[in-house]
């Protein structure tokens, strides 16, 4: 039998290991993923604590029904984790030697414990391994609180890295229903949405708005739209949500100092498991969800996976529905324990009659009173969004603990969107609002990868890690927006049912037409030095090269054509940071990072502002309470952008075609402070608490100076989410909650200021237990129906927030 290093990632077998003929199975994977017919390992319900290694393994081999070998001296000293969930045995045991430097062999109904062999071994009849994601991967573990991130490149532990960063887990994502993208967005610390008049949201952080999305550390502009954001992302298909908080231009080149959002995908599980996932809610509401993980020949090394997920719900605006459909493939095949590359694809489409921009307000501001269901559009209202993607990696480990890493995708994003909706404040004396049809067609384009060297040096007696990297994106929009004439109508008598407006005659009054592409590339370094045994420094850089070209072409009433450009060569981005670890389990850090984003504005003499430049300044405090069952955070940041246009009102004001020409001398702060926790307390017991104060102000500004900002940033929010598993005879339930909650925001305009309260919304869980392998779930939300406007559009629209709602889960894996 050919002998292989064992590898590194963790699964059980019953089967002896055969190398040979991996390639036909890549070849038939996809039939064998959907038509293998072999019986599904079952699944046990674990609920054991983090204890000695022994006892645990004990628990597990009791629960069943098999022997245990375990020679004492082996485990001696040795601890396991939390091991929770529907597990099989062999996955139970592979949490529990995770890091022992112990291997698991099954024969028959023993489970042989040994030290793991070093160099070649045979592989025998059972071999623990855990996959290159294995660390920082949240599927499965039933933890609030992450392992580790890949946010920076690399597998890192949270108090690696000296800023503010949350994880939003599998365990969360099902617990609280956040089935969207801006769903687990909306649920993190520091993190506020606003509603694009276009079906999408606007992310900020911190007060600064964010369009670049990283796909598996992949950054992608995201917000190359002709009008505004389109952007809507299920999250059916990643394992969790990381956001880091500050400017990251060390990780993603140019954009926003607010932070970074990272998306990591699901992968193949390292046992067969099946899982059914179906649920009904208000509004019509039902959904279903088929996870099919296979184990594509017998020694594990080919790993497939297949999701599909429908969602259906009307809602409670009249008229509005919606039904989404996504389908996710993964391959994951190691070509040895050194070696894995993964493939996959997906697929989601979204279509329905949506309701957008809100309900009116008066001219005067006041409230008109309409009801949360008031819809405002036509019967023939229509959204089709389709979202497609691919994705490549590899991944290879050298002999002396470096790794190189290549990773890709491919994003498209396709969508017709017709629709009329109000589009102005209604006149408070007659009750008559503004009527108008619009039309959007949009076809975009990202794609980009990233190819990076992260190992260990050894250096003064001390070791050391090194990161090396080039990435580079390209993404395109083709975008193709109009709309007719205004029509007045009373709010108060309203009527969808009209003729649809033609696309001549959308045209025939205006038409733009946009074709984009931002082209951006970079090499980037650091070094995390341990330069004594208490103190780690971070030292990096990174220099970018990026390009953005718009063509803007309208038609209707009156034809014009426009180009803009921008462009950035050689731009560095600095990144320093210090890590003291003051105690076994705490750590003060203290960090410097900057972004910048070129910009489109010029001087009198024809020349490109430079590119707008945002600092962040943070320090903060990490602690790993409870053996890393949980984590806790706290840190305060500054920071500054400069080099903002501002308008040259001793030019011309016909200087810049129809406005002034500009110069590059404003500049904004935001601080504050943010907190968290995040983890599980106490044996059954998780919790997640964030709370963030910001501030935003123009410190320099001709028109603003002195005023915030970020108006729509609150100056204090809290996002708390928990849940408490009974003891004793009742620990088949789960109960817990949560709540968002924030301050007062306003929307500015050059006369008027709209002032929305603060609100507090409390959501309500309820989870019983059925068996090992089925579980049901009730979430009910807004659990006081508070009626609140979740977001504005100037001082004209707002968008009510949900009413009181639930969602009824039924949860089966075998």
């Amino acid at each position: 039998m050919k002998k292989h290093p064992l590898p590194q990632t963790r699964q059980l077998s019953s089967a002896p290991a055969r190398i040979s003929g991996r390639w036909h199975a890549v070849a038939a994977s996809v039939l064998l993923l959907m038509a293998s017919g072999t019986a599904l390992a079952q699944n046990l319900a674990y609920d054991i604590p983090a204890q000695s290694l022994d006892r645990t393994l004990g628990q597990i081999a009791r629960q069943a029904d098999l022997q245990l070998m375990l020679p004492p001296a082996l485990a001696a000293g040795l601890t396991s984790p939390r091991i929770t969930g529907s597990l099989t045995v062999e996955h139970a045991v592979a949490q529990a030697l995770a890091g022992s430097g112990l291997e698991a062999v099954r024969e028959g109904s023993t489970i042989y414990v040994r030290s793991r062999a070093k160099g070649d071994v045979t592989l025998g009849a059972v071999t623990v391994r855990a996959t290159a994601f294995d660390n920082a991967t949240t599927e499965n573990t039933g933890r609030y609180a992450a392992r580790a991130v890949t946010v920076g490149k690399g597998e890192q532990a949270l108090r690696e890295i000296p800023q503010s960063i949350s994880v939003v887990t599998q365990q969360r994502l099902q617990e609280q229903g956040l089935i969207s993208v801006y769903d687990a967005l909306d649920a993190t610390t520091g993190i506020t949405l606003q509603q694009s008049p276009q079906g999408g949201k606007y992310i900020y952080s911190r007060g600064f708005d964010n369009t670049t999305i990283q796909y598996d550390g992949i950054p992608l502009e995201r917000g190359l739209y002709g009008r505004a954001s389109n952007f809507q992302g299920s999250t059916v298909i990643y394992d969790r949500v990381e956001v880091l908080r500050g400017a990251a231009g060390l990780l993603q080149g140019s954009g926003s100092p607010g932070g970074a959002v990272n998306l990591v995908r699901k992968r193949s599980l390292d046992e067969n498991r099946f899982t059914v996932v179906g649920k009904a809610g208000s509004w019509n509401h039902y959904g279903l969800q088929l996870d099919a993980n296979r184990l594509l020949n017998e020694d594990g090394s080919l790993r497939g996976r297949f999701v599909v997920d429908q969602d259906r719900s009307d809602s409670f605006v009249d008229y509005v529905d919606n039904t989404s459909t996504s389908y996710y493939g993964t391959l994951d095949y190691d070509i040895s324990s050194d070696t894995q590359i993964s493939l996959g694809a997906s697929v989601e489409k979204k279509y329905g009659r949506p309701s957008l921009l809100g309900v009116p307000r008066f001219n005067n501001m006041q409230d008109t009173g309409l009801a949360r269901s008031s819809y405002f559009g036509a019967t023939w209202n229509r959204q089709d969004v389709t979202n497609s993607a691919l994705y490549a990696d590899f991944t290879h480990r050298f002999g002396n603990d470096w790794r190189f890493k290549f990773a890709s995708t491919y994003q498209r994003e396709e969508q017709l969107l017709r629709y009329q909706a109000s589009v102005a404040a209604a006149n408070a004396a007659t009750h008559l609002g503004t009527l108008q049809t619009r039309r959007t067609v949009y076809d975009t384009h990202a794609a980009g990868f990233d190819a990076n060297f992260v190992g260990p040096v050894s250096l003064l007696g001390r070791q050391h890690e090194l990161v090396a990297g080039f990435n580079y994106t390209d993404s395109r929009t083709d975008t193709s927006y109009g709309y007719a004439a205004n029509r007045s109508f009373d709010i108060y008598n309203y009527s969808p049912v009209t003729a649809e407006v033609s696309d001549a005659t959308i045209d025939s009054y205006f038409r733009e037409g946009r074709e984009g592409q931002r082209r951006q590339y970079g090499v980037y370094g650091a070094a995390r030095l341990q330069v004594l045994d208490p103190v780690k420094v971070v030292l990096g850089s990174r220099m970018s090269w990026s390009r953005t070209d718009w063509l803007t072409t309208t038609s209707g009433r009156s034809s014009s054509v426009g180009e803009t450009h921008n462009r950035a060569s050689g731009r560095l981005s600095p990144y320093a940071g210090v890590i003291y670890d003051f105690a076994p389990d705490w750590s003060a850090y203290a960090s410097y990072s900057d972004i910048f984003k070129p910009q489109d504005e010029r001087t009198e003499s024809g020349a490109s502002l430079r590119p707008v430049v945002g600092t962040n300044l943070e320090a903060g405090v990490k602690g790993d309470l409870f053996g890393g069952l949980a984590h806790a955070a706290f840190a305060i940041f500054r920071i500054d952008q400069t080099h903002r246009a501002q308008a040259d009102y001793n030019t011309s004001p016909t200087c810049s075609g129809d406005w002034y020409c500009y110069t590059d001398t404003g500049k904004v702060r935001s601080q504050g402070a943010d907190a968290e926790i995040n983890g599980e307390l106490a044996r059954g017991w998780n919790l997640y608490a964030g709370y963030t104060y910001t501030s935003t102000r123009y410190l320099r500004d001709l028109d603003n100076e002195g005023l915030a900002f970020n108006t729509y940033t609150p100056r204090h929010m809290l996002r708390l989410w928990t849940t408490y598993q009974l003891p004793g005879a009742l620990s088949r339930w789960t109960v817990g909650g949560g709540l968002n909650s924030q301050t007062a925001y306003y929307a500015q305009t050059s006369t008027q200021r709209l002032t929305l309260g603060g609100r507090t919304i409390w959501n309500g869980y309820l989870n019983y237990r059925i068996s090992p392998q089925w579980s049901a779930s009730l979430n009910l939300n807004n659990i006081f129906d508070k009626t609140y406007y979740s977001s504005v559009q100037g001082t004209t629209m707002s968008y009510y927030g949900d009413p009181r709602n639930f969602v009824f889960t039924v949860r089966g894996s075998f």
